[in-house]
């Protein structure tokens, strides 16, 4: 949802508070701040920050995976809200002695809610609003890390601003350089954010910035609306009714296209009192203070009269910036996380920007003389001539808080990510001496040999696997490639050293099982397990640049910091471990059993490094089992539920067994290294590499060596 105020009141909340105060003239009958607007502002900013953090843990720690489902159910309760509201506000003048009726929303005086004569300029806001929302759940499902997220909420008012000084708006007649200055601090954190996601990013920032062009469309269709006040106020309404229901439109076909097609039989599992929750945050968040970023209460805020029986606070900008601090604050200290010192330094100098320098020294300079007034209050003295400070002083002083804002913070971050339990002990076969360095298994089908060459010649040409020589093994599923001429024509075009030729079963974790239990006497030293068409190749070379090394005893190759509950995991692509194989695997490898709670790292894309000696201190006789289980006709285990990538419904086929999902997630705890959880934390995403700080064992566990 998106504010339903004009810019030339609530809208500013840069303006000064000079500015501010001399709005009010005698001829303006607006009401002063009422303990109404207060309580407001106070719940606006609490369940801001409470529906913004608890929609990310419904998303991610309860396995809610359906963002589009979420929008549409927020749409259709705040639209029954705001109906009921409408028709309380009948009532209200009857019975206005009850102080909370004022919180019904005024029914226009003339017109429908719904079809208005200026509807047509309020389309392109509400179209603009209606998809921000569910373009921002998106955002919040895939982007991993929360902080982030709301670090970046002044990219909604320099998109406000822009849009207005590109249309020559009157709301906006000089080019907003603070807009600018605020993108460029909101790159800055995202340049040094550790876990971007390319789908995070996409649809995380096209939301936020959905949310500032959908304020400033509408201040742009209010000015064309004219200044009648009847006619603005009809406005309002035909908006919000209108960004209602084009939210429940859009979000309710995307939600059938994207996701009851796909996990209908999961669609509604979800916990009740939770769901209830959620939606009532939302819905009080927009009631309140109309979007879950930016604090633009519902008021028309005319000299004649308001569009909600509450008069609007005039702190929009500084209520925001509350809540995104609650949110991150509340994000570091129950999630262990890391958020750097440099993006906090240029996510408070870019909402700061955004204040200006003149507000900033007026603010200091009131809030210290207030303060000033309560202290010889307390000591009941009679208050001096106020303390002019210079802008020398305040700059110092605004300077003085953004560094120490940022320490407070990035301590928090180090210090939950220390307070990390350490992982089980490794069972390491020291005893084992391997005759080959390293070696290269590549699970191949049908890809273009020039392909594999091109791959295995970037894998060899990595910091690490250029110092060595490494023993390039192809194994091979597609039925043509039987013949022994056809091998070694395929040996000669890719550049392997041996082709080996297998029934095509199990996907890729039953070649690399295959391989792991015929060669058990045989395991180089370090072997990477990978695919002939590698995932996400250009992040990859860099990931293998950054962390491979000779003590590497397990090196994920996939997705960083995805973990799930021992006791009932699963991911949000669809996967369930309905066979309890997780469990299982864990007290046949540690000797004890989970706790149901206990976190475990998954993996992904089916490729990774593994070290012999890690590998073989897992019993021979559990990767014969899992080869066993994932090769047979009908694996029946582990199940992947519709929808997942490469299944079809209702199929469970040797070439493309249900069990293969669960292999590919499984190979860190294979590895002993699914029980560290700072490997989970610290691990950066492909995308973004390993930045500033980081250390080699950020993303695997390393062999002690003797």
């Amino acid at each position: 949802m998106q504010s339903m105020v004009s810019r030339e009141y609530a809208f500013d909340p840069l303006r000064t508070v000079e500015n501010q105060e001399g709005e009010l003239g005698e001829d303006d009958t607006r009401q002063p701040t009422t303990l109404l607007s207060v309580c407001r502002a106070f719940i606006w900013t609490i369940c801001s920050a409470t529906t913004i953090y608890e929609t990310k843990e419904l998303m991610i720690t309860h396995g809610y995976h359906y963002p589009l489902t979420i929008a549409f159910r927020v749409f259709a309760s705040i639209l029954v809200v705001y109906v009921i509201l409408i028709r309380l506000s009948r009532e209200s003048s009857s019975i206005h002695k009850v102080e909370w009726w004022r919180w019904a929303i005024r029914k226009p005086d003339s017109g429908g809610l719904f079809l208005h004569a200026h509807l047509g300029l309020m389309i392109p806001a509400s179209i603009t609003a209606a998809a921000s929302l569910p373009l921002l759940l998106e955002g919040l499902l895939h982007m991993p890390s929360l902080p982030v997220m709301v670090m970046l909420f002044p990219l909604v008012y320099a998109a406000e601003s822009l849009v207005l000084f590109v249309f020559c708006s009157p709301s906006a007649r000089t080019f907003p350089w603070e807009a600018v200055l605020a993108t460029a601090a909101s790159a800055v954190v995202l340049y040094n954010e550790y876990r971007l996601i390319v789908q995070g990013l996409i649809w995380g920032i096209i939301g936020i910035l959905s949310i500032g062009v959908s304020k400033a469309l509408l201040i742009i269709g209010l000015e064309k609306v004219g200044s009648d006040f009847h006619s603005r106020f009809s406005a309002y309404h035909a908006f919000m009714a209108s960004t209602m229901i084009l939210g429940m439109l859009i979000s309710g076909v995307l939600m059938v296209r994207f996701e009851m097609a796909q996990f209908l039989p999961l669609q509604f599992v979800m916990p009740p009192a939770y769901s209830f929750f959620v939606v009532a945050c939302f819905v009080f968040t927009t009631i309140s203070g109309s979007s879950i970023l930016a604090y633009t209460p519902l008021s028309c805020e005319a000299p004649q009269s308001p569009f909600s029986d509450i008069s609007a606070c005039n702190i929009q900008y500084l209520l925001s910036f509350l809540s995104s601090l609650l949110v991150l604050f509340i994000s570091i200290y129950s999630t262990p996380i890391t958020v750097s010192w440099v993006q906090l330094v240029a996510y408070l100098t870019g909402a700061l920007c955004l204040v200006g320098s003149e507000q900033m020294h007026t603010l200091i300079c009131r809030g210290l003389h207030n303060m000033q007034l309560q202290a010889h209050k307390l000591i009941h003295t009679s208050p001096g001539e106020p303390q002019k400070l210079s802008r020398f002083s305040t700059t110092l002083a605004t300077l003085f808080a953004i560094v120490l804002t940022s320490w407070t913070f990035s301590t928090l971050s180090a210090s939950s990510i220390d307070a990390l339990s350490p992982p089980l002990p490794s069972k390491l076969d020291t005893l084992y001496q391997p005759t080959t360095r390293f070696e290269i298994v590549v699970s191949m089908y049908d890809e273009n040999h020039a392909d594999i060459y091109t791959l295995l010649s970037a894998l060899k040409s990595t910091t690490f696997l250029n110092t060595l020589t490494p023993k390039i093994t192809l194994y091979t599923k597609n039925p043509t490639h039987a013949l022994p001429s056809v091998q070694s024509e395929l040996k000669a075009k890719t550049g392997a050293d041996r082709i080996e030729h297998l029934e095509n079963r199990g996907r890729e974790g039953g070649t690399y099982l295959h391989h792991i239990v015929t060669h058990w006497d045989e395991l180089a030293e370090q072997t990477m397990f990978i695919q002939a068409h590698a995932h996400n190749l250009r992040e990859l070379i860099p990931r293998i640049n950054s962390y491979l090394v000779s003590e590497s005893g397990f090196l994920s190759l996939g997705f960083a910091g995805v973990s799930c509950t021992c006791g009932g995991c699963g991911d949000r692509w669809g996967w369930k471990d309905k066979a309890g194989v997780v469990p299982g695997l864990y007290k046949r490898i540690y000797g004890v059993p989970c706790e149901g709670d206990e976190p475990v790292l998954l993996t992904y894309k089916g490729q990774f490094v593994a070290s012999a000696r890690g590998l073989k201190g897992v019993p021979r006789s559990i990767y014969e089992d899992l080869l066993e289980t994932i090769t047979r006709n009908s694996t029946g285990a582990g199940g992947v539920d519709n929808g997942e990538k490469g299944g079809v419904v209702g199929e469970d086929t040797p070439d493309n067994p249900y069990f293969g999902f669960t292999v590919e997630r499984i190979w860190g705890l294979l590895g002993q290294c699914a029980t560290d959880q700072r490997v989970a934390v610290k691990c950066p995403s492909l995308l973004s590499g390993m930045g500033r700080g980081g250390e080699v064992g950020d993303c695997g566990c390393l062999d002690i060596k003797d």
